[in-house]
C-alpha cells in the first residue's frame, strides 16, 4: 500500500509541474493567409441606407454650415 502511495504522489507532482511548464507555441502558416476585403459590394450600395438625393454607393456630404452639398463615394 505504502508504494502505491508513493508512486500516485510521484506521479502527480511530475504532472503538475509538467503543467507548469507547458508551453503553447503555434507554427507558422507555410503561405501568408490572404486578408479580407475592405467591404462587400452590398456594403457599398448601401452605405449610408436608402437615400433619394444620391445614387447607390454615394452618400451626401455637406460643407460647414450645411452648404455645398456633393454625393461622394462611400
Amino acid at each position: 500500500m505504502r508504494k502505491l502511495i508513493i508512486g500516485i504522489a510521484v506521479a502527480a507532482t511530475l504532472g503538475f509541474g509538467a503543467a507548469l511548464a507547458w508551453q503553447a507555441r503555434a507554427a507558422a502558416p507555410a503561405m501568408p493567409v490572404p486578408l479580407a476585403a475592405a467591404g462587400s459590394p452590398v456594403h457599398q450600395a448601401a452605405c449610408s441606407g436608402p437615400n433619394v438625393d444620391c445614387p447607390p454607393g454615394r452618400h451626401r456630404v455637406c460643407g460647414p454650415y450645411g452648404h455645398n452639398c456633393e454625393c461622394v463615394p462611400c
